[in-house]
């Protein structure tokens, strides 16, 4: 059960850093402070904001980041070490795809820049 919670907690620990990592590459890019995001945390939530960025391919990329990270990381934990705990954080990983869906805030996101993106050409 305790492999369960901590499979749970590094895959969404994971997942905001996939967000993070993305939010500092689109910040260099942009000649942005490389740590221009605010980390926030409540009993039911763990986010990263940062400011909309000026291209939507950018914030596409950053909603994305966030849920593939875990996939890709799992996938190679999987691929490398035959173990019970890399098939726990691989299920959560896939599971967490289910954040691409545009009921759920990484899918909006994704939804709202590919329509910005559309209204430019």
């Amino acid at each position: 059960m305790m492999g369960l919670l901590i499979s749970l907690i590094a895959v969404v620990l994971i997942h905001e850093l996939g967000h993070m990592l993305m939010v500092m590459v689109c910040n260099k890019i942009e000649n942005r402070p490389l740590l221009d995001y605010v980390v926030t945390v409540d009993w039911k939530h763990v986010s990263i904001v940062h400011e909309k960025f000026a291209r939507p391919s950018f914030n596409v990329m950053v909603a994305l980041a966030g849920p593939l990270l875990p996939v890709i990381c799992s996938g190679v934990l999987f691929l490398m070490w035959n173990h019970p705990m890399s098939h726990q954080l691989l299920f959560f990983s896939l599971l967490n795809t289910v954040m691409l869906h545009p009921a759920c805030p990484d899918g909006r996101n994704i939804t709202a820049s590919l329509k910005e993106m559309k209204g430019e050409k």
